[in-house]
């Protein structure tokens, strides 16, 4: 390990993007609904079932959008039988719930089903916090492809006038928020990246977006065609990790400067780890959550380079686990009348 990477990971395990922060554990039960816990303590022994109401009329396999909250909000999305992405924002600390409105092309769809000539399909890629205008904002894509964006301060959607790459991947994990900018992957694909693998930014203040090519070709980290890709925040940067089934070994990467593409650092390689069934997730401080084979879920500690287990058995594959802080920046409102809030702005 060189020196640049042997002190980048002292400074990740000291302190973290995600300071402060639990974990929020969900798992798709069937036909029965969801179930959420918070996990908490050193070694996450303090696990709380959480309280969710859930407003979707179908009220099982609900996703959790992203890396982890946003300012103490979680963004929960579900598909619908048109396979259309219904979203839910959700504060776990307040128990205040805002379900989005349908988007422009969604809507024109419902009343003149005839108006398009190609199957619609909303997409999430992006959630976070606008910094400069102090706004919740949701980003979509619909085939054709058109962009639309979500303000919660107006709570409306607009058309943007852009044309990035899209991700044509729904796997979680893929997408991620720092810093009022969100990311996302793009597979290798003539139609959705004709230059290739890349991470795509884009700016929620000012809606401009850049391109960071990925070489699938330097290292196995970078390979999008990897078992398992997901994008993470470490130690104040995006970090790339992939799963190799068949040499069962992490890589994890780093990004040190948005569009150039030789600012990818191989940071470390962690295994073989033949008892992974199946990843999960980069924890706050580096921690790599994943399913053991006998479907028991566990981490792998960089600090102590050990395995520990959680203490919880999966129930299925697609138990997902997501990084969770309460806000330090103003939060949804609250409307009393109402058993789920219509939620109009965001409170001074």
């Amino acid at each position: 390990m060189t020196m640049f990477c042997s002190n980048f990971l002292s400074n990740s395990l000291r302190r973290s993007y995600y300071d402060g922060a639990s974990l929020i554990l969900t798992e798709s039960k069937g036909n029965e609904s969801d179930v959420f816990y918070s996990l908490a303590g050193e070694k996450f022994e303090k696990k709380v079932k959480l309280d969710f109401s859930n407003p979707f009329e179908e009220n099982y396999d609900i996703g959790i959008f992203g890396f982890g909250s946003i300012s103490g909000i979680l963004c929960l999305h579900q598909y619908d039988e048109e396979d259309h992405d219904q979203i839910l924002l959700w504060n776990p600390a307040t128990q205040t719930i805002k379900l989005l409105p349908p988007s422009e092309v969604e809507e024109a769809e419902s009343y003149i089903p005839d108006l398009l000539d190609i199957y619609v399909m909303s997409r999430l890629h992006g959630f976070g916090y606008d910094l400069v205008k102090n706004d919740y904002k949701w980003l979509g894509e619909n085939f054709g492809p058109s962009w639309e964006m979500y303000s919660l301060m107006s709570d409306s959607w607009k058309v943007l006038d852009v044309d990035m790459p899209y991700s044509s991947d729904r796997t979680e994990g893929t997408q991620v928020y720092m810093d009022g900018v969100c990311h996302w992957l793009c597979e290798k694909d003539e139609k959705h990246s004709p230059a290739g693998p890349c991470l795509v930014s884009f700016y929620l203040s000012n809606e401009v977006f850049l391109i960071t090519p990925i070489s699938s070709d330097e290292d196995d980290c970078f390979d999008v065609g990897a078992k398992w890709i997901n994008l993470a925040v470490l130690n104040g940067s995006i970090a790339l990790i992939s799963f190799q089934k068949k040499t069962t070994t992490f890589h994890i990467s780093i990004l040190g400067e948005l569009s150039i593409k030789e600012s990818w650092t191989n940071l470390f390689n962690v295994g073989p780890l033949a008892c992974v069934q199946r990843p999960i997730i980069m924890g706050t401080k580096g921690e790599i959550f994943f399913i053991k084979k006998d479907m028991e879920v566990a981490w792998f500690d960089l600090s102590t380079q050990m395995i520990e287990q959680l203490g919880y058995k999966a129930e299925s594959l697609r138990c997902r686990i997501v990084n969770y802080k309460e806000s330090i920046l103003p939060s949804l409102k609250k409307e009393k009348k109402r058993k789920h809030s219509s939620i109009t702005g965001i409170s001074s």
